[in-house]
């Protein structure tokens, strides 16, 4: 019997066609025509109904016939116009729109006049006709998404978050609330008040006792923002270099999440992006030569000898400061750590290829060096592996050859040597004294390998004198750049020199190329230098760490300029040269407070920082240990018991952390509602709210003004107090006093507007950061802008920067 042979599978092909939801299941969208006709008759009948109906009906699209769409509007218009209605004034408002014969005429505007008895219904017909439109609402948002789904490409978090907006438009439209009985809300009124007899505060308490009397605590379905200059308007070029772990991107090509370098290899994320405009730029030149440029309000961390600790000042002081004696060359950056990059499988061994480019000669038939240490030819034997080995070509001369000759039997005739074909293929060969450079990939690698490449460029064309600097001579300029990328990018410094040579050729004397002097420096030079002879006159000097003094601030060019938030403790990250630059405590006060001390359950949503580094500043908050010490690991025997007993009280917080980064309005309604059901949370605190997005909106200021009004939204939804951080801009430091107003919300929108509390933070200390000779006095003001239901007014705190806490003043402390 012979077996039918099976049809090879075709896949489907992806319709490109919209797909309408309603011939899926073969049906006609939901309706209530009689509903509709019973509404319009009763609005034409008795056009005092027309108040309760447009409560209920918001748009004639809610009609599913067209021609009842267009009545509906001409019975609004009359209804706005004249507060009258009868058949005579809707047949000329139809007339004048051109309708009348579009809907049926007169003749049907009299078949719904007579198609409800009575008026009395009105308001439960146009109920039907609002679910009826509802559903329709819902059936073509499905079908925009499945057409989306199919045919987009879109990620399925941009999928998510277009699902979550469609549905949040429809719940919009169900706004319709149904006017309370004065004696049951009298009744709830006194019931609240009897469950808190005897307490002076109804709401959360935050800890902050002035101001829990004045706001009565943080209150369900309330929204509170928080404002505050953050510590950024630090801009660059757009085209200024900066350090990620894969080596070197500009400034206008981050993304939020790009993983940078960071000050001591610790892992540090891009959190924010900020374009700032067009600025005046100005560079600023270290000792050694590195430069970089950014604006005047860019911050760094610098320090000084008669300084206790190093200072954060903006670009514009540092030049002003820089015009007095005792500060020129003198204030100086920290240099970097030099860890960023990852091990990868390099084509040559690093140091092996040091060699090569520093006393080889990579041109002609064969890879050939020149040394005459014996210690060295060890190691490049055992570099270049069992399958190569030296050939001494004469004095000092050595060539790297194949173990078994170039000749293979038979058809296979000879191959090429591969040291010489990998040399190639990184563009090295062929290049002469001249022309040398350090490929890409390795400048790029991992710090130890990159140890390794200087090492084998030390040992052989490098030195290292009396006073414990290293040398390194080149006839290539290149080259010589090269190596000075090389030491700043291991933590070091260095410069290059150029230097005249000449030479004597048949007793006449010639000029002959310029040699390259490169002066390097490193705290941890040993690590660079391999050959016995030179360790040796390392360890008697000093291994040298030069200094990176400022030596001046030029201004140079007006250029496009943007600034980042990073994650980093520190707030710095590393620019142009390998030179290291710097980049919501109260609020985090308030959750602490909330969830430690009165053991209720808070959701804290930080799109800025990380849960472990949040964790971190709780931890320094609540012990009390200084937040650079726990960072560097050099904390004392008290500080370590004061961490151990403040883990095992922030263990027992029902605190919940979420940092996932770009968060949405409805992603954060769908997690709080989850934490809602399963965690009973109470309150909601969110960091921040310019940093979360919300896409389809047309402009910057809406997508703000809908993010808030959504928030807002969450509150009365869960009935739970939701705090959110915002931006001030920089308006109040041009302000004499420089104390800030609701008008300087960032991007404010409707913040002002759909917020219950406005509370902005003060502090005159950091107005007066880049002062060297301010004595601050530690001192916070909480400004109440707005309060709904309560009244307005300052309220004092002390500031504690280095655990980045708030805490009440004693009694009498503050006052001025």
């Amino acid at each position: 019997m012979t077996a039918t042979p099976t049809p090879p599978f075709e896949p489907r092909q992806r319709s490109e066609r919209k797909i309408d939801v309603g011939q899926l299941f073969d049906k006609l969208p939901p309706s209530a025509i009689e509903a509709e006709s019973a509404v319009l008759g009763s609005m034409i009948l008795d056009w005092r109904v027309c108040g309760e109906v447009v409560q209920i009906i918001k748009s004639p699209e809610d009609f599913y016939k067209p021609a009842h769409a267009a009545v509906y509007e001409a019975l609004l218009s009359l209804y706005n116009e004249v507060q009258s209605i009868d058949m005579v004034q809707l047949t000329q408002k139809l007339v004048d729109k051109n309708m009348l014969e579009q809907v049926g005429g007169v003749e049907y505007l009299i078949e719904l006049f007579e198609s409800v008895p009575s008026a009395v219904s009105a308001g439960h017909y146009a109920r039907i006709v609002r679910e009826k439109a509802l559903v329709r609402s819902l059936i073509d948002a499905s079908g925009q998404l499945l057409h989306q789904c199919y045919n987009s490409g879109d990620s399925a978090d941009d999928l998510l978050a277009h699902a979550g907006q469609l549905i949040y438009h429809i719940q919009e439209k169900r706004g319709i609330t149904d006017a309370h009985n004065l004696h049951a809300l009298l009744e709830e009124t006194m019931a609240i008040l009897e469950a808190h007899d005897g307490k002076s505060v109804t709401g959360l308490e935050t800890g902050f006792f002035e101001l829990d009397e004045m706001t009565n605590g943080l209150h369900g379905g309330e929204l509170t923002i928080i404002a505050a200059r953050p510590s950024m308007g630090k801009a660059q070029p757009l085209d200024a270099k900066v350090l990620t772990e894969e080596g070197w991107s500009e400034m206008g090509e981050l993304a939020i999440g790009d993983r940078l370098a960071s000050i001591d290899g610790e892992a540090s994320t891009v959190t924010g992006i900020y374009p700032q405009g067009e600025r005046q730029v100005y560079r600023m030149t270290l000792s050694d030569g590195r430069s970089t440029e950014c604006c005047n309000e860019h911050l760094w961390q610098v320090s000084y000898r008669g300084w206790d600790r190093p200072r954060v000042l903006e670009t514009s002081k540092l030049r002003e400061i820089l015009g007095k004696k005792r500060y020129q060359k003198r204030l100086w950056v920290e240099p970097f750590c030099g860890r960023f990059g990852s091990a990868v499988a390099l084509p040559v061994d690093p140091w092996l290829l040091g060699c090569l480019i520093g006393d080889g000669t990579l041109t002609g038939t064969a890879v050939r060096f020149s040394c005459a240490d014996g210690e060295t030819l060890s190691r490049v034997q055992s570099a270049i592996g069992e399958h190569m080995h030296l050939q001494h070509a004469g004095r000092y001369d050595y060539r790297i050859v194949q173990a078994g000759g170039v000749s293979r039997k038979g058809l296979e005739g000879w191959r090429a040597n591969p040291l010489k074909s990998t040399i190639s293929e990184l563009g090295l060969w062929d290049t002469h004294a001249a022309t040398k450079f350090i490929p890409k990939i390795y400048l790029d690698a991992s710090y130890d390998q990159r140890a390794d490449l200087l090492a084998g460029l030390i040992d052989t064309d490098g030195w290292v004198e009396r006073w414990g600097s290293l040398r390194f001579a080149t006839a290539s300029k290149q080259l010589a750049r090269d190596v000075v990328t090389l030491i700043r990018s291991l933590g070091g410094s260095g410069s290059y020199s150029r230097k005249a040579t000449t030479y004597t050729y048949r007793g006449e004397k010639r000029k002959g190329l310029p040699a390259y002097i490169c002066n390097l420096q490193h705290h941890d030079a040993a690590r660079f230098v391999r050959q016995a002879d030179k360790r040796e006159r390392l360890q008697a000097g000093r291994q040298r760490q030069r200094r990176l003094n400022i030596v001046s601030i030029e201004p140079t060019r007006i250029a496009s300029t943007q600034c980042i938030s990073v994650s980093h403790p520190s707030r710095l990250y590393v620019t142009d040269g390998y030179i290291v630059t710097h980049n919501t405590a109260f609020m985090l006060n308030m959750a602490e407070h909330v969830s430690t001390v009165n053991k209720i359950p808070v959701a804290v949503f930080s799109l800025e920082m990380s849960k472990q580094q949040l964790a971190q500043r709780l931890l320094c908050s609540r012990s009390g240990v200084d937040s650079q010490k726990l960072r560097k690991n050099m904390l004392s025997r008290d500080d370590f018991g004061r961490l151990q007993m403040t883990v095992g009280e922030l263990a027992e917080a029902p605190m919940f952390i979420d940092d996932t980064p770009g968060l949405n309005p409805v992603v954060l309604r769908a997690k709080a509602q989850r934490l809602a059901n399963e965690r009973h949370i109470k309150a909601i605190f969110v960091d921040y709210l310019q940093l979360m997005s919300d896409p389809g909106s047309n402009s910057r200021q809406e997508e703000v003004s809908s993010i808030s009004r959504q928030i807002k939204a969450l509150a009365r939804d869960l009935e739970v107090p939701v705090v959110c951080l915002s931006q001030l801009n920089r308006q109040a430091e041009q302000r004499e006093g420089h104390r800030p107003r609701m008008s300087d919300l960032r991007e404010s929108g409707s913040i002002e507007q759909d917020a219950d509390v406005v509370q902005m933070v003060h502090r005159e200390d950091y107005f007066h950061r880049n002062d060297p000779d301010y004595d601050p006095d530690h001192l916070a003001e909480i400004i109440v802008a707005k309060q709904r239901n309560g009244p307005t007014g300052v309220v004092k705190l002390q500031f504690h920067g280095p655990t980045t806490r708030f805490n009440n003043l004693a009694s009498g402390q503050g006052d001025y």
